[in-house]
């Protein structure tokens, strides 16, 4: 028995179809100008942080593409001739960056916090604790989980199932073998829960004490030092929400495995595929509203903005060399 209304469904999928074509040129918009900033070494935006935003992203996008064009086009029956041509390899590609890319999420939402949290626990050692070689190793870290889990799924057979509308949607046979996938995907989202409350509620200890100890010293903290602080909170505040979103997906797997309801399968792939695309979506935004350094940044660089305070390694150094004196970068 179907527990979500048939118009309900559609309300559900149409928004979500809206959400996803408005997103991924957005978040491309951003990953774009992130990337640019890499190479011109802009030093507020060439940090390990946004360097991991931009790994992220490809995990997002990664996800929003496969739900677009594995899951919404096939199921409002889109291009069925070619989606049955493909068949099962469809199935298995789309069946395996669907989970894969669930656990990948999962262990960003992971390193994203970690990163944060160093960064305003051990402000001294941040940059020596996330160099090149520890990045790239926190990098492999967001992928390679996911991505080894994801190979069980070749394992079980597919088959594209007919819903209602004529649509195909690519399904699991192997039913015992499915159960596993939710469990182990399940166990993945509630050891990564573990650790983000366990950080959270150690940083929110040292925070306070902190607080506390420089209060009663009445220490004068510099502009620029305070500055600091507020864009690290404003960052992790972002990461705050979106460990909240996570949760909300663990919570979605924990009654579906536990069968606190029964779901049809049109029903689950809908639930699921939204906040998937929910969790992949809300990173660009949270980025746009938090970053006042990106959003400058960007704005700067369409035009919407004439003035661009930063501080550019590249910069320096050149003028440094024409110069032959220290000198901050201005843009005008």
């Amino acid at each position: 028995m179907a527990l979500l209304p048939s118009l309900l469904i559609s309300s559900i999928e149409l928004c979500q179809f809206a959400i996803v074509t408005v997103t991924v040129p957005f978040y491309l918009f951003l990953w774009y100008f992130m990337i640019k900033a890499q190479f011109r070494k802009f030093d507020e935006l060439a940090t390990p942080f946004f360097k991991l935003c931009i790994s992220t992203a490809i995990i997002d996008l990664s996800t929003l593409f496969a739900n677009y064009f594995g899951v919404m086009f096939p199921k409002f029956g889109f291009f069925n001739d070619f989606y049955i041509y493909l068949d099962a390899i469809y199935a298995h590609i789309y069946l395996y960056i669907a989970w894969s890319t669930g656990i990948c999420q999962a262990m960003c939402v992971s390193v994203l916090a970690t990163n944060r949290l160093s960064a305003m626990l051990l402000p001294g050692s941040y940059h020596k604790m996330w160099k090149s070689k520890r990045l790239w190793i926190a990098i492999s870290v967001q992928f390679l989980p996911g991505m080894l889990v994801g190979l069980l799924t070749f394992f079980n057979k597919t088959q594209l199932a007919i819903n209602e509308k004529n649509g195909l949607v690519p399904v699991f046979l192997d039913k015992q073998m499915t159960t596993i996938f939710f469990s182990i995907g399940g166990f993945f989202l509630f050891a990564n829960y573990i650790y983000l409350i366990t950080a959270y509620c150690f940083l929110f200890i040292i925070l306070h004490k902190r607080n506390a100890k420089l209060n009663s010293l009445s220490i004068n903290v510099s502009k620029t030092k305070e500055n600091d602080r507020k864009r690290e909170r404003r960052l992790f505040i972002m990461c705050s929400v979106i460990v909240s979103v996570q949760m909300t997906i663990l919570i979605f797997f924990i009654l579906k495995v536990a069968k606190v309801f029964e779901l049809t399968l049109d029903e689950f792939y809908v639930l699921y595929n939204l906040l998937s695309d929910l969790f992949a979506s809300i990173n660009p935004y949270l980025l746009w509203i938090f970053s006042d350094s990106l959003r400058k940044y960007v704005l700067y660089q369409v035009g919407l903005r004439k003035h661009l305070s930063v501080n550019n390694t590249a910069m320096i150094t050149k003028s440094a060399m024409v110069n032959r004196r220290p000198s901050v970068a201005v843009y005008n």
